[in-house]
């Protein structure tokens, strides 16, 4: 399937994604590389990389007729969208985190930048293996390097941990979707089959959508059956009219 321009431009108005004539001109031609007058799915698809993505194009005022030009408007993508996009956001204030302890220990303790990484890294993991160091007459660490040591891990331990949630959850999508996928795909057993059509939604022998979506659910470990209970009986309440 394709969509002429202003095909184009009435579905990207429509997903809230207003662009001016000039930077319209610039999507199509990163989307339509031959000048066909089209924008085909298959490209469109393989290419695109949400509408803050495509707005950052818009916005990269370079054409797009060579492949060094094309990984250029790439790279400012991604680094516009560690400006833009709340979900990468994160990795850019997780790495400006680093780079003041790094800065810290360069500028304040005379470290050299691998030494300084070392603390900057391992503070925020609690492992804690480089440290200022310590008075050598009270030996007690002083008030300044205690105090910034402090603040940095109080706030940057916790961003840390976020972090690399994030960046697990990233590297384990794609098997959590096939995993997903798999199970939907797997055959009902004769129990599953008799459990759905007597004990979830429906009240006939039949397997509805409603019992086969209800099942699914409770196969991937997403409902258990005491919460399927709770939403059957909060829906009865309202079906019933009583809440109003």
């Amino acid at each position: 399937p394709v969509l002429t321009h202003d095909e184009f431009k009435v579905v990207l108005e429509k997903n809230n994604c207003h662009l001016s004539d000039e930077e319209f001109k610039r999507v199509c031609e990163f989307y339509d590389p031959n000048e066909e007058g089209v924008v085909k799915y298959e490209y469109f698809a393989q290419h695109f990389e949400g509408c803050q993505g495509l707005v950052a194009l818009a916005r990269t005022r370079i054409k797009y007729n060579s492949p060094v030009t094309r990984s250029i408007a790439k790279l400012y993508r991604l680094v516009s969208n560690l400006f833009t996009s709340d979900f990468h956001r994160i990795y850019l204030i997780f790495g400006l985190w680093v780079a003041g302890g790094v800065t810290w220990g360069v500028y304040s303790q005379h470290w050299d930048v691998i030494t300084a990484t070392h603390f900057a890294v391992s503070a925020l993991a609690t492992g804690g293996l480089t440290a200022p160091p310590v008075d050598p007459v009270t030996k007690i660490l002083p008030a300044g390097p205690a105090i910034f040591c402090g603040v940095y891990c109080l706030f940057g331990i916790p961003l840390m941990a976020v972090t690399l949630g994030l960046f697990a959850r990233v590297l384990v999508e794609d098997f959590m979707v096939e995993e997903e996928l798999a199970a939907i795909s797997k055959p009902l057993t004769r129990e599953e089959y008799l459990f759905a059509s007597k004990s979830l939604c429906s009240t006939d022998s039949a397997i509805h959508l409603s019992d086969y979506i209800v099942l699914q659910l409770m196969r991937q470990g997403k409902l258990s059956m005491e919460s399927f209970e709770y939403i059957k009986r909060e829906y009865q309440v309202i079906d019933s009219g009583q809440r109003w």
